[in-house]
């Protein structure tokens, strides 16, 4: 069997397998990066579809902008990229209108004074006092109804839920008050979200051909088998060519795997996670007599990983529909919690006169076509008879079992240190508190290089040899990694300080009367070649 040496390689050509391999490449290491797929970028890439820039996942959307960790790490990795940050907060559609609002403040056009105020109330409660420690994990939801009526201020919490649902995935149930304060507190501290310029597939483009300029071995169509390891520490992946069926052996004394836990603690045990299996386990569960008996059959399988799900649809249009660069949140629908229009930012993502919407839903069935007829009738009530007569739907996607919106919901995250000396993890499983989207999966890459810079300079061995993680990377995070190996806290913080901390609070003023994207100016970078 061919084998191969490098000082590392990556499992997994999402951004945070891109990201790994540029960062460790600009270290002066050898890497490999695999594949499985015939090309790179996971859900963060796109395909051309009838002329459009159909994306894989995401909307072509960085959640903050050209101030944002992504937009940070690509500039210190000099990956040439545009960002063009929202023009607005928001617009809201409610009660059959849609209300735009130029910064936070302009919520009150919708809210009402009751309303308002009781808006006023919660901000106070959630940014300008400390959180009591009674209510840092509890469901966002109980938090709300403790502090507001909510049968009263149904647009309010209509406002809070259509949020969650876009940005997180999640419903206000599923994720701690914690967890919401200090992802919105971020959201305000960076500024407005933004688009890519030429979509999602142009940067994983320009990531890809960096990585290859710089001597990355880039191994696309390669299906890791099996993690291989000896007493305790990683020493490789057996690797198979999906075109050729030829195995060889990658060896390396660094891993770094962007697949997921569940995904790579099958090939610690040499085994693979199929979709329709996974799928099939999955409805077990939650066809389960009782939910207690579901939860307990929950915690003793692979579906204790809670992942966030979610349904998108692009959607051509020959009309704009959507009059400014940011999100349409919906409060008035009964799937549907958001839409962009990616074109007002990039006209070149669909074809010269035409407009492409992207909708996002959670899931809250697991009856699939029961969820897109629910958002076909969202986009119907949206927009009347213009959809009817100028829209036609592209693309219908649904995210769930290994191919998530998240391969674990925001807030209950893993620590990327695993069991294996050597073997890391990095993704959207392994966000760190506060970082949603490909935010969390660009500070994850972040903590992981923080941590492997502390390894270097031998700061500190902690339970059964593994080296403890700096103070970056603990702070704010869930327990170790499968809770299979505990660690203890850092010297302080790392000094190569790779990981990106937000800017000052006073930024978040900037939300209050217009978006922090349209009070600057536009930074103009390099385009794509």
């Amino acid at each position: 069997m061919q084998e191969e040496h490098y000082d590392a390689i990556v499992i997994g050509a999402g951004l945070g397998g891109l990201l790994s391999a540029a960062q460790l490449l600009q270290r002066g290491k050898s890497v490999a990066l695999l594949e499985r797929l015939d090309h790179c970028g996971g859900r963060f890439t796109a395909k051309t579809f009838k002329g459009v820039q159909v994306s894989t996942g995401a909307v072509h959307m960085v959640p903050f902008g050209s101030s944002g960790v992504l937009a940070r790490t690509l500039r210190r990795l000099q990956i040439p990229h545009r960002l063009l940050d929202a023009d607005v907060f928001g617009s809201f559609h409610v009660h059959g209108r849609q209300v735009r609002a130029r910064g936070l403040l302009g919520v009150y056009r919708f809210l009402g004074p009751r309303q308002f105020f009781w808006f006023l109330r919660l901000g106070y409660l959630m940014f300008l006092r400390p959180l009591p420690a009674e209510e840092r994990d509890l469901p966002f939801s109980s938090w709300l109804a403790r502090h507001i009526n909510v049968e009263r201020n149904r647009e309010l919490v209509a406002f809070f839920e259509r949020i969650a649902r876009f940005a997180l995935s999640l419903e206000l149930h599923q994720v701690s008050t914690a967890e919401v304060i200090a992802t919105t507190k971020n959201m305000f501290r960076y500024g407005a979200p933004g688009i890519v310029e030429g979509g999602c597939g142009a940067l994983i483009a320009e990531l890809e051909r960096r990585l290859r300029e710089r001597g990355a071995t880039v191994l696309l169509s390669h299906e890791a088998l099996q993690i291989l390891q000896a007493e305790g520490r990683v020493t490789g992946v057996r690797v198979r060519n999906r075109v050729t069926g030829n195995e060889l052996l990658l060896r390396a004394p660094l891993v770094v795997s962007d697949i997921g836990p569940r995904a790579t603690t099958a090939l610690i045990e040499n085994r693979q996670v199929r979709q329709a299996e996974l799928l099939k386990q999955q409805r077990q569960v939650a066809q389960t007599a009782s939910p207690a008996e579901g939860e307990r059959a929950a915690s003793a399988s692979d579906s204790a990983y809670r992942e966030a799900v979610g349904l998108k649809v692009h959607v051509l249009s020959d009309v704009s529909l959507i009059p400014h660069r940011g999100i349409m949140y919906c409060l008035d629908t009964q799937r549907i919690a958001g839409i962009v229009q990616p074109t007002n930012c990039d006209p070149r993502l669909a074809p010269p006169g035409k407009h492409l919407l992207i909708t996002h839903q959670v899931l809250q069935s697991d009856n699939i076509e029961e969820e897109k007829a629910l958002a076909i009738a969202d986009l119907r009530s949206l927009f009347g008879e213009t959809f009817e007569q100028h829209c036609r739907i592209l693309t219908m996607s649904v995210y769930r079992g290994e191919w998530p919106v998240n391969r674990l919901a925001q807030g209950r995250d893993l620590s990327p240190v695993t069991p294996l000396q050597g073997l890391f993890l990095v993704g959207d499983a392994v966000k760190p508190s506060g970082y949603l989207m490909v935010e969390g999966v660009a500070q994850s890459v972040n903590y992981v290089l923080d941590l492997l810079d502390a390894i270097e300079r031998d700061e500190a061995v902690g339970p059964l040899g593994a080296p403890r993680l700096p103070a970056t990377v603990v702070a704010g995070k869930h327990p170790s990694w499968l809770d299979w190996l505990p660690f203890g806290r850092g010297r302080g913080r790392s000094r190569s300080s790779c990981a990106e901390r937000p800017p000052s609070r006073l930024n978040a003023l900037r939300w209050l009367w217009t978006a922090p994207g349209n009070a600057r100016k536009q930074v103009r970078r390099p385009l794509y070649p």
